[in-house]
């Protein structure tokens, strides 16, 4: 009878961890504005983030007036979003309409404020069919 209870807790304890409470909209993509803060002065941003054949890229434009830049290296996984320009380094997580992270100098691998931005994309709602217990409640 030990075993049956044992084998009956662990099963339980196995099928809550595939449980999904909610779904997560990560999208990184589309148009964003926001601002770097470099310890008080902030400075206005535009970012650009596309996925074309499983490949990210992106523009960002350092103020307004000036031309966009393209971003390199940008990579997105999960919630998390990275992507540098010729001398800067983002990293920065994605909460609904917010991406917000850090900014690092590339060269001197020093800190050089903090980022935000809030999207001008509307979330995606959840498709209609979306089960958040796939397996089962």
């Amino acid at each position: 009878m030990r075993i049956w209870k044992a084998l009956a807790i662990l099963t339980a304890v196995a099928g809550c961890g595939s449980v999904r409470t909610g779904r997560h909209n990560y999208s990184a993509f589309g148009h964003w504005d926001g601002e770097i803060d470099h310890g008080g002065l902030s400075q206005a941003i535009t970012l650009d983030i596309k996925s074309e054949n499983g490949a990210y890229s992106g523009e960002w434009q350092p103020a307004v007036g000036l031309p966009s830049k393209p971003l390199e290296n940008v990579e997105v996984h999960g919630d998390e979003l990275r992507f540098e320009t010729d001398k800067l380094r983002f990293v920065g997580h994605v909460a609904g309409s917010t991406l917000a992270g850090t900014v690092t100098d590339k060269i001197a691998d020093a800190p050089v404020g903090e980022f935000s931005a809030k999207s001008s994309n509307p979330p995606s709602p959840a498709p209609a069919d979306w089960n958040p217990y796939p397996n089962g409640p």
